[in-house]
């Protein structure tokens, strides 16, 4: 493998303003660090294609509201799960939100978890092992899929999709539980996305959110990751 000294832990994060487990014992045979890393954020890669703004804001309002001297503790119990890719870039695999809010809150670095190494692979390699390892969500923000090339670059790159948006305000309004199956409120994205028309979503937010509440606890969304039923 190649070095990865590029991503040698800091001594302290500088602030400038999972999904899946970690797996120990794969890391240890791996050689990868135990502990988390810090990271610069503009560096790393993401592994979908949009996010919800609003879930966005949300997150970049709570960040506002702790004083600088805990955020990096906060950060740090929160580590972003990252898989090395090809020329030892690193691709989250979650908390694509805390990122993009971290950057615009200009927070310059991150607690970065690392999972595994695939950076012995060719790109189109990569790709198809992390598609295969359900590590990638390549749909954009009108649900429908991109070319894994054509993957966003960096996390200030992210789309706005309002689908997203309204699978998470579903789910703080208790229409489905939070799980850890990766990409899952995607899955609620994309079920809302076929049921409630978008002139709602984007008209009257509030009632596209009730009704979406009500689909949720629906049988049409029986086998959806953290459906409740009625």
């Amino acid at each position: 493998m190649a070095s990865r000294a590029s991503h040698k832990p800091s001594p302290r994060l500088t602030l400038s303003s999972t999904t899946l487990p970690p797996q120990p014992r794969r890391r240890a045979a791996q050689g990868l660090p135990s502990d988390p890393i810090i990271v610069p954020i503009d560096s790393l890669r993401p592994t979908q294609v949009a996010v919800g703004m609003r879930a966005v804001a949300a997150k970049r309002k709570r960040l506002g509201a702790r004083k600088r001297r805990k955020m990096g503790r906060y950060l740090e119990r929160r580590p972003i799960p990252a898989v090395y890719g090809p020329g030892q870039e690193l691709y989250i695999v979650d908390h694509h939100h805390l990122s993009l809010a971290l950057l615009q809150s200009r927070v310059t670095n991150a607690f970065v978890q690392i999972i595994d190494d695939y950076s012995d692979l060719s790109p189109k390699q990569f790709w198809a092992a992390m598609e295969t390892q359900g590590l990638v969500y390549p749909f954009d923000e009108t649900g429908s899929r991109v070319a894994l090339s054509r993957m966003p670059r960096a996390i200030n790159s992210l789309k706005a999709d309002v689908y997203r948006d309204l699978a998470w305000s579903v789910r703080e309004a208790g229409g489905f539980k939070k799980t850890r199956a990766p990409y899952s409120e995607f899955r609620w994205a994309e079920f809302f996305r076929t049921t409630i028309p978008s002139h709602l979503v984007t008209d009257d937010y509030e009632r596209a959110v009730i009704l979406g509440r009500k689909l949720a606890r629906s049988a049409a969304a029986a086998g959806l990751p953290g459906y409740v039923g009625h």
